[in-house]
């Protein structure tokens, strides 16, 4: 499991990027409606002008989905509150994780509501090991039984492979308060099918990756995972096109200016917002990926 974010509530500033996507003459007198609304209300509110998002709740996903299995590795991408909302909920849940991968730091949070105080502390807890997961800070290079390394330690096989960020960049990273550039950046191995995941990172953390790996390398990805939830600040051109995914995820939807999937169109055939296709599954067989939704289902 990488992230997590409560699919019941909507902070303010999402309900705004979602309207940003509705230019009727309503939006403005609608933003001011909404404005003291919270959790679901937002949502039936929303879906009175006719977005229906159908938003899911991680933790009953896991509950229903996976019932009564743990989380065998729990990846913090990056340590910004959009990224652990619902943490202390998992927690509390019953759910038990037994690894947990961080990237220290000296991130100073800024809480918009008592949820993201208790969240947050409950992930200066999971980190400290006081939930009892195995608590490890992995950087490029890296290499460990059970995600890259066979149980003879012998590469090869499925597995993930930490592109960013390595120690010394993440410590640059630090030094300037740049969480977003200091976030995970992924691939995932499934047999020939290579996944990249994005976290957070904009384009000095993607250029650094590009200039290390080369074209070659990020040829081999199938399925992209948006950085920054498609914001035009995680968008890297030449990376992007080195990758030329089959499919590329945005953990959003529709987005205000900054907002770039048609750029992520010119090199990818299929680019899928989960703010508007809903439940995104990403299926993966001997040869293939295909994707499906809850809205094409």
């Amino acid at each position: 499991m990488i992230d997590i974010n409560n699919g019941d509530d909507l902070t303010d500033r999402e309900v705004e990027e979602i309207l940003a996507g509705r230019e009727d003459r309503y939006k403005m007198s609608f933003k001011l409606a909404i404005a003291p609304l919270t959790g679901t209300k937002k949502l039936q509110a929303l879906e009175e002008t006719g977005i229906d998002l159908e938003l899911t709740n991680p933790i009953e996903f896991l509950h229903r989905t996976y019932p009564g299995e743990p989380i065998f590795r729990y990846i913090q991408s990056h340590p910004d509150l959009d990224h652990m909302r619902g943490l202390s909920a998992l927690l509390e849940s019953g759910i038990k994780i037994h690894n947990f991968w961080d990237c220290p730091h000296s991130k100073d949070p800024e809480f918009s509501s008592d949820q993201d105080e208790e969240d947050w502390n409950a992930y200066l807890k999971l980190s400290s090991g006081e939930y009892g997961a195995t608590v490890v800070k992995p950087k490029r290079g890296a290499r460990q039984k059970y995600y890259n390394l066979n149980e003879d330690e012998s590469l090869g096989g499925d597995g993930l492979e930490i592109l960013s960020p390595t120690q010394n960049f993440h410590n640059a990273c630090q030094a300037c308060e740049d969480t977003n550039n200091s976030s995970y950046v992924l691939l995932y191995r499934c047999g020939p099918i290579s996944v990249i995941l994005g976290g957070d990172a904009e384009e000095k953390a993607w250029e650094e990756i590009y200039e290390h790996y080369g074209e070659k390398f990020l040829s081999q990805c199938h399925v992209l995972k948006a950085s920054h939830h498609g914001r035009d600040s995680g968008y890297h051109q030449k990376s992007v096109k080195a990758m030329n995914p089959e499919y590329t995820i945005v953990s959003a939807g529709k987005k205000p200016d900054t907002e770039v999937c048609a750029k992520y169109s010119q090199y990818c055939p299929k680019v899928w917002t989960t703010r508007w296709m809903g439940n995104i599954h990403l299926n993966i067989t001997q040869d293939k990926a295909e994707i499906s939704s809850d809205r094409n289902a």
